[in-house]
């Protein structure tokens, strides 16, 4: 009894040896600093929340930046000088998330500036003190200068960009446009004195779109139609005249009627295609701006200056001009669909002045015969480089005048305002010519997928990788691999 019990003793002393030596052993410190220091992470975790929480501190790490404000929007918010109130209407509970996380913003940039919520249940009538005949609905916005009562309405659905779905045959929301409503109803109850443009109309213009429409509502343009066979003179709030590619010539009185409204001060903006070259009055109009237009239509020599398989779709340097800042700041192609090519005539007057906005390469060419069969440069073609937008401005006795050219029909196009640098092109043409470069430039925020544009180079460099340099590296990491194991 005494030897079995001693043989316990000994188990039992043997168990706590080895328990004591698994706490001093190697593995028990290195599993003691690893708990150690998973302890100490989740503590600085802990209280990093803490912080970030009691702070309200947040990252925007969305494609598009949806919450994070634009520099735009800083400056215009930041340089107010009366009392402007946001006032989003809408019941509790009822708020849409990502129109609230982005309206927060605008809370903390101005003490110029306040956020007010307003539910249409309690305050029926509310909206109706500043604005009369306006259906409100929920989560729509009222802004107001509360020193001037000017107020500008903004329904929810205007902030929501909606296309059908031809699969599903349902609306879907591809977008949303908050900053750039709310930002534009701010400067538009800020400034009583908005630019009016008025559009050319009775020749076959291009037909302006919604994407227009609504870049000019953001920059809180007045549009007016104007059908200069019948006028008798440019209105004279007239700020700027756009006329958007006609497909048939002006009569000479109304070209002698434009160039008096611009020898008076005034500023138009001309887009055409190489038709025009037919045209003898609206070509008049630009001879007196000494800007003339080459025969036939461009092909761009360059592969890096065109879309894939399309040298008419050309991609044209951006000269650096107040104009262009926004386009060359993006960094986004600006597309001229099948352009015609601009020259700056000789001796003109000494009160003219002239400077490039777009151009091509040197390796562009005018195609003269426009049916020829063949998109090879021939003989009777013109060597480029060729300037494709202009702007030629007229200083004498105090007045200045400006006229800006873009020689493609298609510049303001639909298709090409929004993804492209069309459209910061236009809204820095409309902001020059209004004389107010903090014109609203803020793009809707896409919610599809968006789509790299290639020129044709790029394309043939990127083909080149995966046709035959991916598969090349495969190929090679194959023959290695066969290789290594024979020789084992």
């Amino acid at each position: 009894m005494n030897e079995l019990e001693h043989k316990e003793k000994n188990k039992a002393e043997n168990i706590i040896d080895k328990i004591k030596s698994s706490f001093s052993g190697r593995k028990f410190r290195s599993g003691a600093y690893v708990s150690v220091v998973s302890a100490i992470i989740i503590a600085i975790t802990l209280v990093i929340n803490l912080i970030v929480s009691e702070l309200e501190l947040q990252v925007d790490l969305s494609s598009e930046s949806f919450f994070t404000l634009t520099k735009e929007t800083e400056n215009i918010v930041k340089n107010l000088t009366e009392d402007v109130t946001i006032y989003y209407i809408v019941e509790p509970g009822n708020e849409t998330p990502i129109f609230e996380r982005i309206i927060d913003e605008y809370d903390n940039l101005s003490d110029k500036l306040r956020l007010e919520y307003k539910d249409p249940v309690l305050y029926p009538n509310f909206v109706s003190n500043y604005l009369e005949d306006i259906n409100v609905s929920q989560n729509s916005f009222l802004i107001v200068n509360e020193v001037t009562q000017r107020a500008k309405y903004i329904a929810g659905t205007d902030m929501l960009v909606q296309e059908i779905n031809y699969s599903t045959y349902s609306m879907e929301t591809t977008g949303i446009d908050v900053e750039g409503k709310i930002t534009s109803a701010i400067q538009f109850v800020s400034n009583p004195d908005l630019p009016v443009m008025y559009v050319v109309t009775g020749h076959g213009e291009v037909k302006t779109g919604e994407i227009f429409a609504d870049m000019m509502d953001k920059q809180n343009v007045i549009v007016n139609e104007l059908a200069t066979l019948t006028a008798e003179e440019i209105p004279e709030d007239c700020d700027i005249l756009l006329i958007n590619s006609p497909e048939t010539d002006l009569s000479e009185d109304e070209a002698t009627m434009i160039k008096e409204y611009l020898k008076n001060g005034g500023n138009a903006i001309i887009t055409l295609d190489y038709r025009a070259q037919e045209m003898e009055n609206l070509s008049s109009v630009l001879d007196y701006y000494g800007i003339g237009l080459v025969e036939g239509f461009i092909l761009e020599g360059d592969t890096g200056k065109y879309l894939p398989n399309n040298p008419y779709f050309i991609l044209p340097d951006v000269e650096k001009h107040d104009i262009t800042t926004k386009v060359l700041d993006n960094t986004l192609f600006t597309i001229l669909p099948v352009a015609s090519g601009l020259e700056i005539k000789d001796n003109t007057r000494s009160s003219l002045g002239i400077e490039p906005l777009l151009s091509t390469s040197d390796k562009a060419y005018s195609k003269v015969n426009i049916n020829a069969s063949t998109i090879e440069k021939e003989e009777n073609d013109i060597d480029g480089p060729f300037f494709v937008g202009l702007l030629a401005t007229d200083q004498f006795d105090n007045i200045t005048s400006n006229l800006m050219v873009f020689s493609a029909r298609a510049i303001f196009d639909e298709g090409v305002l929004l993804g492209y640098g069309n459209g910061d092109l236009l809204s820095g043409a409309i902001g020059y010519l209004s004389g107010d470069m903090e014109a609203i430039s803020i793009p809707t925020r896409s919610l599809a997928s968006n789509y790299i544009t290639l020129t044709q180079k790029q394309a043939i460099s990127w083909g080149a990788v995966a046709i035959i340099v991916i598969p090349a590296i495969i190929l090679g990491i194959g023959v290695f691999v066969c290789l290594r194991r024979r020789k084992r």
